[in-house]
């Protein structure tokens, strides 16, 4: 398998007024191409730092981390915006909770957006997202009048439709009702693998969990790996 990204030794903190709190401590991983991670742990255990630090949201404090970057490995810690910016625009799709939507275009033109930032064409990928999440009645549809289900499939749709090499997902089931969340997470996990893409999911639910092929377990400021899963980190 494909190492995307690794982490060595990486720590993350904040500082609050005088006082410094540590989040992650120590922390080495890797993540691979295809795999698909539950990561879950407590409220406040720093599983959304850890995906803001893999989608270059936050910076670490100490460690290294490494980005799969035109074909090899690159540390990260002296990149800067332009790098960072190339790197999310073309390697990353991001799911979040609260869908993140733009309003007021339609189904069609929120799917063609991360398209457009890498000056790619509609393709027929795109065509058979939009047909395996049932959304191709729908692309002309103001994404403001779909149900919380449809408005999620659209941002699958919009991170998976330039088949980025890691997916990051925030609690993306969060805001849908148990029947509607457990739908999305069939359909993003087949669509992941079909575009061979890597998925770090932060979840609460044991049910959504259980799509994914890993769980990882964040809790003291560390990322505990199940032994089971110890071989994908030599």
């Amino acid at each position: 398998m494909t190492t995307i990204v690794t982490l060595k030794n990486m720590s993350k903190g904040f500082r609050d007024g005088e006082s410094f709190h540590s989040v992650l401590n120590n922390v080495s991983l890797t993540l691979q191409q295809g795999q698909t991670i539950a990561l879950t742990g407590p409220s406040g255990s720093g599983k959304s730092t850890l995906l803001n630090i893999i989608g270059g949201f936050e910076t670490i404090d100490s460690g290294d981390m490494l980005i799969r970057q035109t074909g090899n490995m690159h540390s990260v810690t002296k990149w800067q915006d332009k790098q960072w910016s190339q790197y999310r625009r073309q390697s990353l799709g991001v799911i979040f909770q609260q869908f993140n939507l733009l309003t007021p275009l339609n189904v069609c033109d929120n799917i063609q957006f991360s398209l457009a930032l890498n000056q790619l064409a509609w393709s027929p990928w795109c065509d058979e997202l939009c047909h395996q999440l049932g959304l191709t009645p729908l692309l002309d549809r103001n994404v403001e009048n779909l149900s919380g289900g449809q408005q999620q499939r659209v941002a699958i749709a919009r991170a998976l439709a330039h088949k980025p090499q890691l997916i990051l997902a925030d609690e993306p089931t969060g805001n849908l009702d148990q029947h509607a969340g457990l739908q999305v997470m069939q359909l993003l996990t087949e669509l992941a693998q079909q575009a061979n893409c890597c998925i770090l999911m932060v979840t609460h639910s044991e049910q959504c969990a259980a799509f994914m092929q890993h769980r990882w377990h964040v809790e003291n400021q560390q990322v505990v790996i199940n032994p089971a899963d110890m071989t994908l980190q030599g």
